[in-house]
């Protein structure tokens, strides 16, 4: 829905007529008062053209009305609402003439202001009018709107080049606006044949990207209106909320940009936190993406739930990928200059130059905006509270653990296996390269895989280092990492299993899909796990470039499961066993533990701990690594049971606290076995 602020002109008749109130007389504030409101009572929303217009009038003087109208122009133009406003008028009041003059879209925000400030002289209660529209969604406290109206101005091709030389454009964008400005397109709207997912460092970088589509796309009337809702700061709670649902649909001939960041309170939980706000906005954008244009922005820094949206849309809703743009020196300068034209600091170009980081050739629209922002915090205390030039900053030094997943895989307890296939993955990748730049001929190969070991083996840790691994060596695009079972693949519907398993791959895209216990799609239900299977393997087939498919369980109940599809087994190239850890490889495992958590145990301790791994490990399904942790968790409450008895109130000093004895290792965690191992042999 377009919004337009608008002034009604019109002439009396010389005449009242008994059967038609007038709006002739000069009249004073309070009978003003009283013919809008009257006015008010015949209007409001939905009130003509098939309910696609609503007319609230929020001012008024001797022979002009100030008044608000919301148009549905993917159903009428505006050409009919002003001639329906023109006749209600002459044909309800007094008139011999009316007209519209000094129309001009509005935001929803100054709607709303209008007709808060119109209930405020008695105009009739307005705030039915906005609200009852599907306006009322500022206030919502599980996400935030910001407003964007962009300049209501025709502009050319070559202008909006221009435009995107100066924010150092992407060929993405370059590209899209050649689709968009294409002789091969009518110059008409009919709704909207594709979306955009914005990738940017800043928000701001994403709006200068915006910006220029909006324009495009309005030049060439493949937009009604230039108003976009920017939704960001979403929560988990966000799902099933009316406000966002009536933000979508009264956004209709216009645009939602969705800030797919999250909360940033909640970042590192989004796999399961904001699932239902993923099926809740994808829902809304495949209901509403015919008349509202969608742009769903992934911050870099700040992924959030991006990965997750994007693969739950794709499928239904054609997304265009836009970049954020990089450039030279000289291409960043002229975008500074851009940005701090708006202020009121006098700079030169050469103080430009100077503020962008050193040792730098291709400077990316982030780092022109963080530069910027540095720019102008400096401009702040340097040239306006010049007062604070000299107060000292304070600095606090924090120490980054680095990312080295490789490091970190080579340093786990045995796996010796792995860690040479990640080493042949890794050379085979490089030669293939080197090949290529040869212009030798190159192939791929399928690196689909089975973990087969019994629980806490480290299958699925392995799993999550590998896709680091293999995105750091640029092997995989984006290293994702979904990890999934039965519950997350066989959807309870007819037809519905084949779109989820789809989904699941869409979100693996340049990554690993992790199906634990896949052996659980076969049963003798008739459910869907049959449907599951074939779709994976079609998707296995499909997308052996893009995803590497992971099969984790048990080793006897995966030899079954290969049994019953040979199409699955043909398609899997590495078949890794994790055997279950020995005493000294639990030891092993223990120690890496205690030193990872901050604490130190003596020879006495290791003893006693070998003694309790060399009993565990012959008990069937003991853990494995899983006992090692329960194990080391139940000493250190232990510990700290003991230490609060001992000292009595008393100041414990770091050793103490950092100390683990054997008697705190005396626990119940390696009385949970169900039975030996059975040997293998002849009786």
């Amino acid at each position: 829905m377009i919004i337009y602020h608008v002034n009604m002109k019109y002439e009396s008749c010389l005449e009242s007529y008994q059967d038609k109130p007038t709006l002739n007389p000069k009249v004073d504030d309070r009978r003003m008062k009283n013919i809008i409101s009257d006015v008010n009572d015949s209007l409001g929303e939905k009130c003509g053209l098939s309910e696609n217009l609503s007319v609230a009038v929020v001012n008024g003087e001797y022979k002009s009305l100030e008044m608000v109208i919301v148009c549905k122009l993917e159903n009428v133009s505006l050409h009919d609402c002003e001639k329906w406003i023109k006749k209600h008028f002459l044909e309800n009041y007094s008139l011999e003439k009316v007209w519209l003059e000094n129309k001009g879209e509005i935001s929803a925000k100054e709607f709303k202001n209008l007709t808060e400030r119109a209930n405020g002289k008695g105009f009739g209660y307005l705030h039915n009018v906005w609200s009852n529209l599907g306006f009322d969604y500022f206030e919502n406290r599980q996400f935030t709107v910001q407003e964007m109206m962009y300049p209501d101005k025709k502009v050319s091709k070559k202008e909006i080049l221009r435009m995107a030389d100066e924010i150092m454009a992407d060929g993405t964008l370059l590209e899209e606006i050649e689709r968009i400005f294409s002789a091969d397109n009518k110059r008409k709207y009919y709704g909207n044949p594709v979306h955009y997912m914005i990738k940017a460092g800043t928000s701001e970088a994403a709006r200068d990207i915006i910006e220029i589509l909006i324009l495009a796309l309005k030049a060439n009337k493949r937009l009604l209106g230039r108003r976009v809702s920017y939704v960001n700061k979403i929560k988990e709670g966000c799902y099933d909320e009316e406000d966002l649902t009536n933000l979508f649909s009264s956004s209709s001939g216009a645009a939602v940009a969705i800030d797919m960041s999250g909360n940033d309170e909640d970042h590192g939980v989004y796999a399961t936190a904001y699932h239902e706000v993923v099926d809740f906005i994808a829902n809304l954008m495949g209901d509403n993406h015919l008349y509202t244009l969608c742009f769903l922005v992934q911050i870099t820094e700040k992924p959030g739930f991006g990965k997750d949206l994007v693969a739950a849309v794709q499928d239904d809703v054609t997304l265009i990928e836009i970049c954020e743009g990089k450039g030279d020196k000289e291409q960043a300068v002229n975008y500074l200059e851009r940005l701090t034209a708006k202020t009121d600091f006098e700079t030169t170009r050469a103080e430009l130059a100077k503020a962008l980081p050193k040792k730098t050739k291709t400077f990316s629209a982030t780092e022109v905006y963080k530069t910027y922002n540095k720019w102008f915090s400096n401009g702040l205390t340097n040239k306006v509270y010049c007062a604070y030039k000299r107060v000292e900053k304070v600095n606090i030094e924090v120490k980054k653990g680095k990312n080295e997943p490789y490091a970190d895989l080579q340093k786990m307890v045995g796996l010796t296996e792995i860690k040479t296939l990640v080493d042949q993955i890794i050379n085979s990748a490089k030669i293939r390269k080197a090949r290529s730049k040869m212009g030798m001929d190159t192939h791929s190969f399928s690196q689909h895989m089975i973990f087969t070991g019994n629980p806490g083996s480290a299958k699925t840790t392995v799993a999550r280092l590998l896709a680091d691994i293999l995105k750091k060596e640029g092997i995989l695009e984006t290293g994702n990492f979904v990890e999934c079972g039965r519950a997350d693949l066989v959807a309870r519907y007819v037809g519905w299993t084949a779109k989820t398993v789809k989904e699941k791959f869409n979100k693996a895209r340049g990554g690993i899909l992790f199906i634990d216990e896949a052996y659980a799609l076969v049963d003798d239900t008739n459910s869907f796990g049959a449907e599951a299977i074939n779709t994976i393997v079609q998707e296995m087939e499909n997308r052996r470039d893009s995803v590497i498919v992971i099969f984790a369980g048990y080793p006897e109940k995966m030899e079954q499961f290969l049994a019953g599809n040979e199409g699955l087994r043909s398609r899997i190239a590495f078949h890794l066993d994790f055997p279950d850890y020995n005493a000294d490889e639990m030891l092993q495992i223990l120690e890496l533990m205690v030193e990872d958590k901050g604490y130190i145990i003596d020879e006495d301790v290791k003893a006693k701990c070998h003694e309790i791994f060399s009993v565990a490990c012959s008990k069937a399904e003991f853990g494995n690594g899983r006992f090692a942790r329960n194990l080391l968790e139940q000493a250190i409450m232990k510990q700290s049971d003991r230490l609060v008895k001992v000292t009595k109130g008393k100041k414990i000093g770091r050793k103490e606290l950092s100390t683990l004895v054997a008697d705190d290792f005396s626990v119940n965690a390696e009385k949970v076995y169900k039975k030996p191992k059975t040997a293998i042999g002849f009786v």
